[in-house]
């Protein structure tokens, strides 16, 4: 009778068995839920790391002979792939940073100038690119230096957590910001994905003595004839001397360098660094003494104000160390971002990832004719903006003046800081770029945005002193003459 029960036996074994096989899966993949919490999301981190105003020409991996000290930019170049010719559709914050986020032109998405300028906010139909990852149960935290992306911009949607300096705060220094993002970083579970935006303003005006390369109590030219070449808010104690403002510039893109050097070495700590995919870059650049009205932007569509660096590190280093000269956009950064992560992209997103569009153009404008006695533009406000459109070698720019609209050529090839002007219509595109650059004059037009006004008028009746005092400090203002 034993023996005779023995196969049974055998089948009972061998089917406990299996079903002990099948179940194990499920059940170390019930414990690793129960214990860790949710599965690792696809994909790598996303951090984006942004220095506000910081021109092309002053991050070392990008110009060797660059004024400031860029060690930790360059270090993550050499981890990267360098875009060398990456431009900004519009040179101001607002705007430009909406359309980093949406992928859109500023001519879609309806922020054309800063909030207090007149311009609308964004509109809380446009999807962002925090809100595309926060649906892929990213984590989402933005750390923001300067209060032109302030809340109600639109930009907090999809961001768990967006952090800004005081309303009344003229900026936040980039070590402060730095820290509380720090913070937020060492608090994100280990086996769930982030998407971080770091935001720096220590290179925008007015230019804050990160050391002493230029103390005020040097023999710096105080020219009464130069006065008008400095903006108000640049201006200190009256010099007038490029050389100071150009110091004390490159010595904030190095302490702004510090800050990213110390948010790679918190993601190389925590084990995030080689998995990551990180971008950086700056949202518009900045006119020194190229042009009438130095260490300012906002008034032009120029090289130095639209040339902006771009540097993307993909996920375990793939193409380090590779430098791309093709024409990208800002625009074209979110796009490139979800496509590396293979998510849907956004809708109405104007910018394509890169290598899914070869850009044979890219189109530019700057914020408004501001009122200042130096420009030669005309009228003040936002009818009085300049546009330009560039290929790998031609510019043409558009400026609407006193006495009419003037268009510039530029020899880019030749003349790529686009000084010396050149005859409109010897090239066959001259007509059709300069058309094209009627059409966005006459779009932008058609929104009827209101000039800048110097108070309350602009900002809304909730606005204070204080915050009127501090957009006047960082040259958000015009006052009138």
């Amino acid at each position: 009778m034993p023996a005779a029960r023995r196969p049974c036996s055998r089948l009972r074994r061998v089917a406990t068995l299996a079903a002990l096989t099948l179940a194990l899966p499920l059940a170390l993949g019930l414990l690793v839920v129960a214990v860790l919490g949710p599965a690792r999301v696809r994909g790598p981190d996303v951090v984006l790391l942004t220095v506000d105003t910081l021109r092309a020409d002053h991050v070392g991996a990008l110009n060797p002979d660059s004024p400031a000290k860029t060690p930790n930019i360059d270090a993550l170049a050499a981890d990267g792939v360098i875009y060398t010719q990456a431009w900004s559709p519009i040179s101001v914050t607002g705007p430009a940073f909406v359309s980093l986020h949406t992928g859109q032109e500023p001519g879609t998405h309806g922020v054309v100038m800063n909030l207090f300028r007149g311009s609308g906010a964004l509109s809380p139909d446009t999807v962002t690119l925090a809100q595309r990852l926060a649906d892929h149960h990213y984590r989402t935290g933005a750390f923001i230096s300067g209060f032109t992306l302030r809340r109600a911009l639109g930009l907090t949607r999809g961001f768990q957590r967006y952090n800004t300096p005081a309303v009344t705060q003229r900026r936040r220094p980039g070590d402060q910001t730095t820290r509380a993002a720090l913070r937020w970083m060492a608090a994100q579970p280990r086996v769930q994905r982030m998407f971080l935006w770091w935001h720096s303003y220590d290179v925008h005006g007015p230019l804050t003595p990160y050391d002493d390369a230029a103390p005020l109590s040097g023999d710096w030219a105080r020219d009464p004839a130069q006065l008008d070449r400095i903006p108000a808010y640049q201006l200190m104690d009256g010099v007038t001397d490029p050389r100071f403002y150009a110091r004390r510039y490159a010595a904030g893109v190095s302490f702004a360098d510090a800050q990213v050097g110390r948010i790679l070495d918190q993601l190389r700590e925590e084990g995030r660094y080689d998995e990551a995919l990180i971008v950086f870059l700056s949202d518009h650049g900045e006119s020194f003494d190229e042009r009438d009205l130095w260490f300012d932007h906002g008034t032009h569509a120029s090289a130095e104000q639209l040339h902006v660096p771009l540097i993307i590190k993909y996920p375990r280093g793939v193409r380090a160390g590779q430098r791309v000269d093709a024409l990208v956009d800002l625009v074209d950064v979110a796009p490139t971002i979800l496509d590396v992560l293979g998510y849907a992209a956004l809708p109405q997103a104007d910018g394509a990832a890169f290598g899914a569009r070869q850009r044979t153009l890219v189109v530019g404008e700057s914020s408004h004719c501001k009122n200042e006695s130096i420009i030669d533009c005309s009228p003040t406000g936002p009818a009085g903006k300049e546009f330009s459109v560039r290929s790998a070698s031609r510019s043409l720019v558009r400026r609407s003046t006193a006495s009419g609209v003037v268009i510039n050529a530029y020899d880019r090839a030749r003349d790529p800081r686009e000084l010396r002007p050149q005859p409109v219509g010897s090239q066959p595109k001259d007509a059709d770029w300069s058309h094209t650059m009627d059409e966005l004059a006459t779009d932008r037009a058609a929104l009827e945005l209101k000039s800048p006004a110097p108070a309350k008028e602009a900002l809304g009746s909730a606005a204070d002193q204080a915050e009127q005092d501090a957009l006047r400090s960082l040259g958000y203002i015009d006052d009138p003459q």
